[in-house]
C-alpha cells in the first residue's frame, strides 16, 4: 500500500551558501481536514438549496469516481522530486 509523503525538504541556495528546510506534512493535513470541513459546513446549505431545486443525480456518480481518483493522484507523490531554478541559472 502506498502512502502520503510525510516531509517535505525545502533546499536554498545562492550559489555559496545552501540551506535546507523539513517541512513535516503529518502535522499540516490535520490542518488542512479543519480547513475543508469548515469550507463543507459553509457550503452545505447552498448544495441542499441546488439539490432540491434541480433534484439531478447525475452528479453523484461523478463524485464518486472523482474520490479515488484524486486519492490515487495524492499518494502517488512519494518520491517527486521538483526543482526550481532561478531565470539567471537556467
Amino acid at each position: 500500500m502506498k502512502w502520503p509523503p510525510y516531509l517535505m525538504k525545502l533546499r536554498f541556495s545562492d550559489g555559496n551558501h545552501d540551506f535546507g528546510i523539513w517541512i513535516p506534512l503529518f502535522l499540516l493535513g490535520p490542518l488542512v481536514l479543519v480547513f475543508l470541513l469548515a469550507v463543507f459546513i459553509i457550503l452545505l446549505p447552498f448544495a441542499l438549496l441546488a439539490l432540491a431545486f434541480t433534484w439531478r443525480w447525475e452528479w453523484m456518480s461523478w463524485l464518486f469516481e472523482g474520490i479515488p481518483a484524486v486519492f490515487r493522484c495524492l499518494l502517488s507523490l512519494r518520491g517527486l522530486v521538483v526543482e526550481v531554478a532561478s531565470p539567471a541559472e537556467a
